[in-house]
């Protein structure tokens, strides 16, 4: 079971089981409720009539046919009231009146008249000066068949001579109860259904944001993604902040350990061959020998040192420290100065250089990093160029990109190193020495050009090498 499922189930279950324990409660007390509004109101109409037949009492006038019809004919009153979206045509209350013993004098449905009622709660309370009100079942198997009596006692001259009790059906109400039951169970469902729909979407979220955090842990090891936020979740955040320093301090540890392992590695075959050519040289040997070893030495020695400026050049690099500040700068005179400073190995190995290039051609660039970039790939092809032997560099400009083309006729690189020429620390021996470079240069290369949001490619073209350079017109790094 998914995470979204167990949370949104437990969400769900809770909300379920305490809307069913509230609504439960509330529903006992609707009817209840109701009652005691039906009570209160019973009060007051039954000390109303008590203070208004206090006089027929007194002078034995509730058996005259004047009293009953007025009495009949106030119950029996046209009604046209609306209550709660239900109509109400006619009173449904009854009343009877007895005497200071309890004995019925009069009654409104005409059944009780000359009953002993003194023993019914409404009646014995009301008698002794106390709150009376009952309620009976006309029916005693029906529920809906209680009636509820409140009574209030007459008075005449501080003593009392009579109670008036009135009535009212149970059924009579329960219809605004069951109306009222209705409406709390359409307003609690609909309350429910919102409440779900809100635990769908908390779930939804808390699911989302887990699966970004996992995903950007996941991708970690190749810097994937880039650290999400989130607005309204701390720990979230924090837990990212977290994956982020230990990205980082295991990427610093592995990268220490793999620039130690390929430093040594590489380190290895130079300070071989200057120690050989070292110790040989401490045997008594003829000049010619001493000047072959004390060359090797010098050019082992100019290997190591290109080994560790380029490497620190990565290292600065990759580890981004150093901000990249675009300017706008002229890229034929950065393609000229670079040239200008390798004229002498130019002449010594008889290279033409054509360079088919407007004079002015304009980009926003770091002139360190892209000089070093160019400086590498000129370093490159003179490498592969043979003796008296050609490099071109033209440039192609539109609105949008630049590209720089450096073509040299040189052997063809093999079909399988095209896809690692760019690869760190990958590298073809030179056609003129036989002897493996760095394999740093195109490398760094490829990560300036990428820096400037441009690409590099490289291919076998008319029996030489071409690598085009492609930069955007207007960079932002």
């Amino acid at each position: 079971m998914s995470i979204f499922v167990r949370i949104w189930a437990a969400f769900s279950v809770v909300l379920l089981i305490g809307s069913y324990l509230m609504l439960n409660a509330l529903q006992q007390q609707i009817k209840p409720n109701m009652r005691q509004v039906v009570e209160d109101t019973l009060a007051d109409n039954a000390n109303l009539i008590a203070s208004l037949v206090t006089d027929d009492l007194r002078n034995q006038q509730l058996d005259q046919p004047e009293f009953d019809q007025k009495i009949q004919h106030a119950l029996s009153r046209h009604l046209n009231a609306q209550i709660r979206a239900m109509p109400k045509t006619k009173i449904h209350q009854t009343l009877y009146i007895t005497d200071a013993q309890g004995i019925v004098r009069y009654d409104s449905t005409g059944q009780a008249t000359g009953q002993d009622y003194s023993r019914w709660n409404d009646v014995y309370l009301t008698l002794r000066g106390q709150y009376g009100a009952r309620s009976t079942r006309a029916n005693p198997d029906d529920e809906n068949s209680s009636i509820m009596y409140v009574a209030a006692p007459i008075i005449d001259q501080g003593r009392i001579i009579g109670v008036v009790s009135i009535g009212k059906a149970g059924r009579t109400v329960q219809p605004y109860i069951e109306q009222a039951q209705d409406e709390m169970l359409q307003r609690a469902a609909l309350m429910v259904l919102i409440s779900l729909v809100l635990c769908t979407i908390v779930a939804w979220w808390l699911r989302r944001s887990i699966n970004t955090v996992r995903r950007y842990a996941l991708s970690l090891p190749a810097h994937g993604l880039p650290a999400p936020h989130f607005y309204s979740a701390s720990e979230l955040n924090d837990l990212t902040y977290a994956l982020d320093q230990m990205r980082n301090q295991l990427e610093d540890r592995a990268y220490i350990e793999q620039y130690v392992h390929t430093l040594t590695h590489e380190l290895k075959s130079p300070l071989t061959a200057i120690r050989a050519s070292a110790e040989l040289l401490q045997d008594d040997l003829p000049l010619i020998d001493q000047r072959h070893f004390a060359h090797s030495i010098h050019q082992q020695t100019q290997r190591l040192e290109q080994l560790v400026e380029r490497l620190l050049l990565l290292v600065r690099l990759e580890q981004q420290q150093e901000s990249f500040e675009p300017q706008r700068l002229n890229l034929k005179q950065l393609i000229d100065g670079s040239i200008q400073s390798r004229q002498s190995q130019l002449r010594q190995q008889q290279i033409q250089l054509e360079i088919q290039l407007p004079e002015a051609l304009w980009i926003m660039a770091e002139p360190f990093w892209l000089g070093q970039a160019i400086s590498n790939l000129l370093d490159n092809a003179l490498d592969f160029t043979p003796i008296q032997g050609s490099i071109q560099i033209s440039a192609i400009q539109t609105d949008q990109q630049l590209s720089v083309t450096f073509y040299n006729h040189a052997p063809s690189i093999p079909d399988y190193a095209l896809s690692q020429v760019f690869d760190r620390y990958y590298s073809l021996p030179r056609p003129k020495t036989g002897r493996k470079s760095t394999g740093i240069g195109l490398t760094l290369v490829k990560q300036v050009i990428e820096r400037h949001q441009g690409h590099v490619t490289i291919g076998n073209l008319d029996q030489g090498v071409c690598v085009c350079l492609t930069l955007p017109q207007s960079t932002s790094t």
